[in-house]
């Protein structure tokens, strides 16, 4: 029955609706693929979907349409993804993610990082812009807290959960303009989240730590690519000012839950900040760092920021507020981005007493 269903109905009748030209047809279709992915329950069903999804002819143009320019077929596609991630098969993580990380490519050499450690406090430093981490646009000289360098040794659980908070520059946080909490209001979903994806990967046989960087393991690093999944996905963070609120909240929900797994490269990449990055790779906390970036500069065209950051947030909180639709996008997204940096923080704490996050 389930080969019937793969063959008559998901080959022959909905893949072609997955990869018309009409955005209609497109967005009609995902959503009713959506939708299955969520109320499968068989196993052998699954596992139909699961081949259709990341193996068929419609696989690639799935995932580029988490970056599609029509911002609907955008969401759907997000939500595909979220709920592909919540299904009890190993090949999703293994195909969308781990495929890509496990020669551990993103990382600089142990002699390259010795190297970057020695430059970063001498006088022969490189240009910042020859730095993954920094680009032309990146500057935090209006900010009073700077994410900090990465300190010497291994690092605590305290050490990564502010690395993550500090990079929200002190003038555009907003939260305590409303009394709201920090991290810690995160800390029981986060919870949920990480025994969520812990009981989904129990019978996956994973490491319980990444294997040990060898000389050769940056070798390939201009090479490296983070897979289709995560550059959509760190494109679109990247453009998280300019983008509308509902496809932000979308788009971190689908990182929160890739990071609340508890495989070791999956944490390792996405949620230790002070790993070394080759040149040319990039990690969730890298971009983050370039979006703090652009933050800085934008802000600047924004007068009564705290007083806009807080009218906007009531907005979104459905508490009283007054009108007004200057900078909306840009206001959104600087709350959306936060809240998502207490969610990180909330899920390395959760996950932090079962790994360790000391640096290659």
């Amino acid at each position: 029955m389930a080969v019937c269903v793969h063959q008559l109905w998901l080959v022959e009748l909905l893949q072609p609706q997955l990869l018309d030209t009409c955005e209609q047809v497109v967005l009609g279709s995902t959503s009713v693929l959506c939708a299955t992915v969520r109320l499968v329950q068989s196993s052998s069903l699954l596992d139909q979907l699961v081949h259709f999804l990341l193996r068929s002819d419609a696989a690639q143009p799935l995932l580029r349409r988490c970056d599609h320019i029509s911002d609907q077929i955008s969401m759907v596609s997000l939500c595909l993804v979220e709920e592909l991630l919540q299904k009890p098969h190993r090949d999703v993580l293994d195909v969308l993610v781990l495929s890509f990380l496990h020669t551990q490519s993103y990382l600089s050499p142990p002699a390259s990082a010795q190297e970057e450690r020695q430059t970063e406090s001498g006088e022969d430093s490189e240009d910042p812009e020859d730095d993954p981490f920094f680009s032309d646009s990146l500057t935090f000289s209006d900010s009073p807290h700077p994410p900090p360098p990465p300190p010497p040794g291994p690092q605590t659980a305290d050490d990564v959960i502010n690395s993550f908070l500090c990079l929200v520059p002190v003038q555009v946080r907003s939260s305590q303009l409303l009394q709201e909490g920090g991290y810690e209001t995160y800390v029981h979903d986060a919870h949920t989240l990480v025994t969520e994806c812990q009981a989904l990967s129990l019978s996956w046989d994973w490491p319980l730590t990444p294997p040990p960087l060898s000389l050769s393991s940056g070798k390939d690093s201009a090479s490296f690519f983070e897979g289709h999944l995560l550059k959509v996905l760190f494109d679109r963070l990247g453009r998280l000012l300019e983008q509308p609120y509902e496809l932000n909240l979308q788009l971190t929900a689908v990182l929160s839950r890739l990071s609340a797994f508890s495989h070791p490269l999956l944490h390792e990449y996405l949620l230790n900040p002070y790993i070394h990055l080759s040149q040319s790779s990039r990690s969730l906390f890298s971009v983050l760092i370039r979006v703090m970036g652009e933050l800085m500069q934008r802000i600047q065209q924004v007068s009564n920021l705290n007083e806009r950051l807080l009218n906007t947030r009531r907005a979104l909180l459905g508490l009283p507020h007054d009108p007004g639709l200057d900078h909306l996008t840009l206001l959104k997204g600087v709350i959306v981005l936060e809240e998502f940096c207490k969610e990180l923080a909330a899920i390395a704490f959760v996950k932090l007493p079962h790994s360790s996050l000391a640096p290659p």
